[in-house]
């Protein structure tokens, strides 16, 4: 889930590539890298840290495109820093050009009741759409969270804790985010990252599990970073989650 979200569960739309009994699939996360240049938005928080290091480690040119180039101290012949604002199309377009894919770990604060509304999500998928267009950019894939619509099934720990008093609007701008894409991004190749709670360390090393779903049934409510990144990017060198929304666990 998105970096800066606070009490992050095992942290959930309807599922917007619906299954009705999703099938869960594995995923090594060790797919061969094709190169390119990787723009990576919200590279400055917790998780775009941990992919602007793996894209790094697996040989990518990255862009690290953020609001405070001063919070990125990590220093690399492959790694350059901007600073953009995500919400004006023609400077987001200009970064943009050349670039393979555009991964995003943008995050949104979680408030008390949902208290403070959440458009992050929502506003900033259509300047992305806009700006990746003007640039002639295709792939994007993005993090975000389990359950951003309501399942029956869906962890308890979510629907009765963390919707009502922490993440309700922040899910359902997930959601609204999802369903922009779905419907008004026909040229965007995207795949969205429907990940648990976040913790920090190291990669387990595990096989990951996939659905086309909200949530993945029997696994752990948190993962790692460093695991979720590997996935986002293993997802942009195969075309098994071209245009979908899938959830992973471990």
């Amino acid at each position: 889930m998105p970096s800066r979200l606070v009490m992050r569960h095992g942290h959930t739309l309807k599922q917007c590539c619906s299954l009705t009994k999703p099938l869960v699939r594995e995923s090594s996360s060790c797919v061969s890298n094709n190169g390119g240049r990787l723009s990576i938005l919200g590279a400055s928080g917790p998780s775009g840290l941990e992919l602007v290091r793996e894209a790094l480690l697996q040989g990518y040119e990255v862009q690290a495109l953020v609001r405070s180039p001063d919070k990125i101290t990590l220093t690399d012949h492959k790694l350059t820093v901007e600073r953009v604002n995500i919400f004006k199309t023609a400077d987001l377009a200009n970064r943009l050009r050349g670039s393979t894919a555009v991964l995003s770990c943008l995050g949104a604060r979680a408030s008390l009741l949902s208290h403070q509304p959440c458009t992050l999500y929502s506003q900033s998928m259509k300047t992305i759409a806009a700006a990746m267009t003007a640039a002639g950019v295709h792939r994007f894939v993005c993090v975000d969270s389990w359950s951003t619509k309501y399942t029956p099934g869906s962890p308890k720990v979510i629907e009765w804790f963390s919707r009502p008093l922490f993440l309700g609007s922040v899910l359902s701008d997930m959601a609204a985010m999802e369903d922009y894409a779905r419907h008004h991004c026909s040229n965007i190749n995207y795949t969205f990252v429907r990940a648990p709670g976040l913790s920090s360390g190291p990669s387990t090393g595990k096989r990951i599990k996939v659905t086309e779903g909200q949530y993945v049934k029997g696994v752990s409510l948190s993962m790692p970073r460093r695991d979720v990144v590997k996935f986002m990017l293993s997802a942009i060198n195969t075309q098994e989650w071209d245009r979908k929304c899938v959830a992973i666990g471990i």
